[in-house]
Formats: C-alpha cells, sequence, structure tokens
C-alpha cells in the first residue's frame, strides 16, 4: 500500500512540477491565501457576526463547532503522522505535510458557505454569489497546495475526504437538532 501511495505522490508531484511557471506560482500563491490560517479566522469571526445579526445562535454553535473540530483534527493528524514536506514546494513551510491544513479549512468553511446559501438566502444575486465564492474556494485551493508543492496528492485527498466528512455530519446533525427544537 505505501508504495503505491509513494507512487501516485511522486506522479502527481513531478506532473504539477511541469506545468509551473512564474505566472502560476503569482496566481496559486494569491489562492492559497484564502485557505490559510488567519483568512479562515476572519471569514469565520464575519460569518459568525452575520449569523449573530440574522439571529441564528443554533446554527451558529453548529458552524464555530464543527469548524474547531475540523480544525483540531487536522493538527493532531499533522502531530500524529508527522509526515516532511515536499521538497519541491515553493514556499518550505515547517509544519507536517499530512493533512493539508489550507485543504481542510477550506473545504469546511467553504462547504458550510455553500451549504448556508442554498438553505437559508433567498436573493438569487448573493445566493449565487456566495456559490461561486465557496465552490471556488473548494477547487482552487487543493489545486494550489498541489501546484505550489506545498503538498503530496495524499495529503490534499484525506484532507478532502476528512473535512467532508465533518462538514457532512455537523450539517446533518444541525438539520436534526433545528427540526427537534425548531432553531
Amino acid at each position: 500500500m505505501s508504495s503505491l501511495v509513494y507512487l501516485l505522490d511522486h506522479i502527481a508531484s513531478l506532473w504539477f512540477l511541469s506545468l509551473r511557471s512564474d505566472i502560476g506560482v503569482s496566481i496559486f500563491k494569491f489562492t492559497t491565501f484564502f485557505g490559510s490560517t488567519g483568512f479562515i479566522i476572519l471569514s469565520a469571526l464575519v460569518f459568525c457576526s452575520y449569523l449573530v445579526w440574522q439571529k441564528r445562535y443554533g446554527l451558529l454553535t453548529f458552524f464555530a463547532g464543527g469548524l474547531i473540530v475540523n480544525a483540531a483534527t487536522i493538527f493532531f493528524l499533522k502531530i500524529l503522522v508527522n509526515r516532511p514536506r515536499p521538497l519541491l514546494a515553493v514556499v518550505l513551510e515547517s509544519d507536517p505535510s499530512f493533512p493539508s491544513g489550507h485543504t481542510a479549512n477550506s473545504i469546511f468553511l467553504f462547504g458550510f458557505l455553500l451549504y448556508y446559501a442554498t438553505k437559508f438566502i433567498t436573493s438569487i444575486f448573493w445566493r449565487d454569489a456566495v456559490r461561486i465564492i465557496g465552490m471556488l474556494g473548494i477547487i482552487l485551493i487543493p489545486i494550489s497546495r498541489l501546484y505550489l508543492g506545498e503538498h503530496y496528492l495524499t495529503d490534499v485527498l484525506a484532507s478532502v475526504i476528512l473535512s467532508s466528512l465533518i462538514l457532512f455530519v455537523t450539517v446533518k446533525w444541525w438539520e436534526k437538532a433545528s427540526r427537534a427544537t425548531h432553531f
């Protein structure tokens, strides 16, 4: 199994390296910022403030709780696995490679925004705007991590799967709780 993982990671890393250009690096450095811890925290605070303004306290609790569970899971997996970063990275970061925190946090945040837009935003313009932003974040941030060589393919795939699962459970628990208590 580990030789298959190594082979997949190696092939994907070489392919993304072959695509790398100065302009691509500039574009994806900009893109990857939107998955950074600072941006995720700021965006989460803005969204939480919006939920308070909308008096959606129950949803706020589930969003914040899910985001914390997601971030804690990634943090502990990084310590547990302690996988070194790829050597071909544009910027060598000091924390372990597995799983990708940028990917995991952006999947949860932008995925939750997609859910919120679909369920609660009635304005077609704003619903579509939030959906487009959400989809771009979900698609482009994981690609940026691979393009910049900051992570292996399996780091990113694991983050997508794990954070999607945490997002799914968070949303399902919220829906069940909101039906039972009329949040």
